[in-house]
């Protein structure tokens, strides 16, 4: 990949992240990434199509750095999925998710953002449905709905993560994330 292009998108990224769509201007991305106009308009029509590849390529991406070794359990599977999900290691609860900054702030306001966050949500939730199904299949817990368990457990996971953003306090994350926990050790066998 063009590194001018991928600079673009992490600085784009890092951005919007921090300060939110609507605060966040070309003119400062460019100067973060020291680059002139013409370098992002090379690459994106407009800060639109500089945002969607951003939700498509970077929080997509996210998604699967973060999310994907859950795939790779084999055992105690729901276990290692908590340990996982508890882990939050450096995360910026000031900020909070990434996903649902984006997606709080977007999916109101613009149909293009709307489908592509909608896509990465949905991935993000066919990840713990493949993980729940892996755990039945292995006979770890019983449930009938792997669909709308994962569901549950992407907006618990994005509502604790919002929880601590509120009060800028990673111990509330721990405390209602235990929750979750909780609740999945009644589906074991």
């Amino acid at each position: 990949m063009n590194n001018t292009r991928e600079k673009l998108l992490t600085v784009a990224f890092d951005e919007i992240y921090h300060h939110g769509y609507s605060a966040t201007s070309v003119d400062k991305i460019l100067k973060k990434a020291n680059m002139n106009k013409g370098s992002m308009y090379h690459f994106f029509k407009s800060k639109k199509e500089l945002a969607l590849a951003v939700i498509n390529e970077k929080v997509n991406a996210y998604i699967d750095d973060k999310y994907c070794v859950l795939l790779e359990y084999e055992e105690n599977i729901c276990e290692q999925m908590m340990q996982m999900i508890k882990k939050r290691d450096n995360f910026d609860f000031t900020s909070g998710c990434k996903l649902n900054n984006l997606m709080q702030e977007l999916s109101p306001i613009d149909k293009d953002f709307k489908v592509a966050l909608e896509i990465v949500y949905k991935k993000f939730e066919n990840i713990f449905e493949k993980v729940l199904d892996k755990a039945i299949a292995k006979n770890e817990i019983s449930h009938n709905d792997t669909k709308a368990l994962s569901m549950y457990i992407v907006a618990s996971i994005e509502g604790c993560i919002g929880t601590a953003k509120k009060s800028q306090d990673a111990s509330c994350f721990t405390t209602c994330i235990s929750q979750l926990e909780l609740f999945l050790n009644t589906l074991k066998k």
